[in-house]
């Protein structure tokens, strides 16, 4: 036999470098569906807070007659991690009042708040 016939494969050394190679591509493949799970659930929080918080001052708007108030709550079992907290100010005696929503969650064990405010005038 001549060395030209010699079988050709490969070594143990380049199918460790091949095998660290793809392993590093499939960490970083990972990692970028991690994060965007984390900001999808982000995403989400802060859309579910902007709708409730609207939904608030829709309801602050609804009433007969405006009047200064503080109140809070939550959003029962539909929205379970959101909470709510309620301002209406008089800014011109029996015209003009600032009506404020606070709309706060957890998430992953960080505190998120979302604030609406908008100005109305009283009806009567």
């Amino acid at each position: 036999m001549s060395h030209a016939t010699r079988e050709r494969g490969f070594s143990l050394v380049e199918m460790l470098a091949a095998l660290i190679i793809f392993a590093l591509g499939v960490m970083a493949v990972l990692e970028v569906i991690t994060a965007s799970v984390r900001s999808t659930t982000a995403t989400v929080g802060y859309t579910q807070a902007v709708f409730l918080a609207q939904q608030r001052i829709e309801e602050t708007l609804a009433t007969e007659a405006l009047a200064p108030m503080t109140d809070s709550g939550n959003f029962g079992e539909a929205y379970p991690r959101h909470a709510w907290k309620r301002e209406v100010e008089e800014l011109d005696p029996d015209r003009l009042y600032r009506i404020r929503v606070d709309v706060t969650w957890n998430e992953r064990g960080t505190d998120r708040q979302y604030t609406l405010t908008t100005l109305a005038a009283n009806r009567e």
